[in-house]
C-alpha cells in the first residue's frame, strides 16, 4: 500500500474520532458575533431585565442606536476590560444591592458603579474624584466621609455605597425622577437644575436633545443599560467569566501605626488579599494617632491575628548609593532621576542651596525596606535601641521611620510633651 494511501486513512480516522469527541464532549464557544442575536432592537428584546423606573414609555428613538453602540463598544473594543469589570462585580454587587435595597433604590443601579469605576476602589479620576463611586472630596465629606493623610473613605467599599445610597435618595427626592438623579449624579444637581429651568422641562430625554448637558452625561444612561444588559446574560455576549467570591471577612482591631505586611503576616494570607479588604488605608498601615484601628481580614483569620500580631518583628534595610556629578547635571535633575525629594538630598549630601560641582560625590539614599517575621516566644522581649535626636527630629518622624506610635514613644521616655533637644537619648522597644 503506497504512502499516499496510509496517509488518506489516517486522516479520514483522525477525522472521525474528532467527531466522535466533539459530539460526546461539545467545546464551549467562546467567540462572539453582534450577529449572532436579534440586535435590531435591542430594547425590546432586553426589556425584562431592564428596571422599569429608567426604561419607561416615550423612549428616544434613537436611544436603541445608543445602547448597541454601547453594547458592541464594551464587546469589542474593550472587551478585556468589560471581562475584568464583570470579574470584580461579584466581589462588591451583593453589598452594594444589599445598601441599594434598604434605601429604596432600585437595585440595578448598583452597575452605576461598573460604569463610575469598573468596581476598582483604588480608581482616581483626572478631576480628583476616587473611589468605587468617584466622589469628589466635597460630595464625600457632606455625605460623612473621613478624608485625610492616612485615610480616604472614598475607597470604602461599604462606606463609600452608603453614601452613594444617601446621595441618590437624596437626588431623586429632589427631582422624583431616577433618570435626571442618575444625571445629577454624574454632572452635578446644579448642572441639572439649570438644564430644567433654561429648557422648561424636567424630561431627562427632552433635556439631551440639547447641548447645555456634557456627552458624558448624555452617554450616561445608554453606556448603564448596555452594561446592564450584558451582565444580566454575559454568556449570550461571549463573556465566561470566573467571579471573585463575595467579601467575606471578619473585624480585628490592632494598634495604630500597625503595617498592613504585618497584619498579612500574622492572619497567614498575602499581602494584596489584606490591601484590597482595606483600600481605605492609604499608605498601607493604620493611623499612627488612634490606639486602635478595626482591620479587616479574611473570614476566620481574627484568631490568628490576634494570637500573633504582638509576636511581629521587622528589621530595616537602609542602603545608599555614591553618584559622581557630570557636567551638566543639577541637583533637581539628579532628585528626579533617582525619584528622591530634593530636600531629602540636599539633608544627606549637607547642602543648603542648589549648587554642585563637576566631579563632586553625592549620596543617594534609597528608600527604606522592611523584612517581617514572627519572633519566637524565648525572643519576644528583644532588646532596646538607642537613637541620638538630631537637629529638625521630631516625635512624628521617628516614630515613622522605627514604626512605632508616638504615644509609645512618650511613655518609654517619659515624656510630657513633643518637644525634643538635639542630643536627647530616646529610647525604642523593637515593637510589631
Amino acid at each position: 500500500m503506497s504512502s499516499f494511501r496510509l496517509f488518506r486513512l489516517w486522516f479520514l480516522a483522525l477525522s472521525l474520532v474528532l467527531v466522535l469527541w466533539s459530539q460526546v464532549f461539545p467545546f464551549e464557544q467562546k467567540s462572539f458575533s453582534l450577529e449572532d442575536y436579534n440586535d435590531e432592537n435591542v430594547l425590546e428584546e432586553h426589556l425584562e431585565v431592564l428596571p422599569e423606573e429608567i426604561i419607561s414609555e416615550n423612549l428616544p428613538p434613537n436611544l436603541n442606536d445608543q445602547v448597541r453602540y454601547f453594547i458592541r463598544y464594551f464587546t469589542r473594543q474593550r472587551r478585556e476590560m468589560f471581562t475584568l469589570w464583570l470579574k470584580r462585580s461579584g466581589r462588591y454587587l451583593p453589598i452594594i444591592e444589599n445598601i441599594f435595597q434598604k434605601y429604596g433604590i432600585p437595585r440595578d443601579l448598583a452597575y452605576l458603579a461598573m460604569i463610575e469605576s469598573g468596581f476598582n476602589p483604588f480608581a482616581y479620576s483626572r478631576a480628583g474624584a476616587c473611589g468605587i463611586w468617584q466622589f469628589m472630596r466635597a460630595t464625600a465629606r457632606k455625605y460623612g466621609l473621613k478624608i485625610n493623610y492616612w485615610v480616604d473613605e472614598r475607597r470604602d467599599p461599604e462606606k463609600s455605597t452608603l453614601a452613594a445610597a444617601l446621595y441618590l435618595s437624596d437626588l431623586y427626592t429632589m427631582f422624583s425622577d431616577w433618570r435626571l438623579a442618575c444625571a445629577a449624579y454624574n454632572a452635578g444637581e446644579g448642572k441639572i437644575i439649570r438644564a430644567i429651568a433654561r429648557y422648561r422641562t424636567r424630561n431627562y430625554w427632552r433635556l439631551c436633545r440639547y447641548r447645555y448637558l456634557r456627552r458624558e452625561t448624555k452617554n450616561y444612561l445608554p453606556k448603564w443599560i448596555a452594561a446592564v444588559i450584558i451582565a444580566k446574560n454575559p454568556r449570550k455576549f461571549g463573556f465566561f467569566v470566573e467571579y471573585d467570591p463575595p467579601l467575606d471577612y471578619e473585624i480585628v482591631k490592632v494598634p495604630g501605626g500597625t503595617d498592613l505586611r504585618m497584619v498579612a503576616l500574622a492572619a497567614g494570607v498575602d499581602y494584596e488579599t489584606i490591601r484590597w479588604l482595606n483600600p481605605e488605608l492609604r499608605r498601607a498601615k493604620t493611623p499612627p494617632y488612634l490606639e486602635a484601628y478595626p482591620v479587616k481580614v479574611p473570614f476566620g483569620t481574627a484568631e490568628s491575628v490576634r494570637r500573633y500580631l504582638h509576636r511581629v518583628r521587622f528589621v530595616y534595610h537602609r542602603r545608599s548609593l555614591r553618584y559622581r556629578v557630570r557636567r551638566g547635571d543639577t541637583l533637581l535633575r539628579i532628585a528626579s532621576y533617582y525619584k528622591v525629594p530634593l530636600r531629602v538630598l540636599r539633608r544627606f549630601n549637607d547642602i543648603r542651596g542648589n549648587l554642585i560641582r563637576v566631579g563632586q560625590v553625592l549620596i543617594i539614599p534609597y528608600r527604606e525596606q522592611a523584612s517581617f517575621y514572627v519572633a519566637a516566644r524565648k525572643n519576644l522581649e528583644g532588646k532596646p535601641m538607642y537613637y541620638r535626636v538630631r537637629r529638625g527630629d521630631t516625635l512624628w518622624r521617628i516614630s515613622r521611620k522605627y514604626g512605632v506610635s508616638i504615644r509609645k514613644l512618650k511613655t518609654w521616655n517619659n515624656l510630657s510633651s513633643s518637644h525634643l533637644l538635639p542630643g536627647q537619648i530616646l529610647v525604642i522597644w523593637p515593637e510589631a
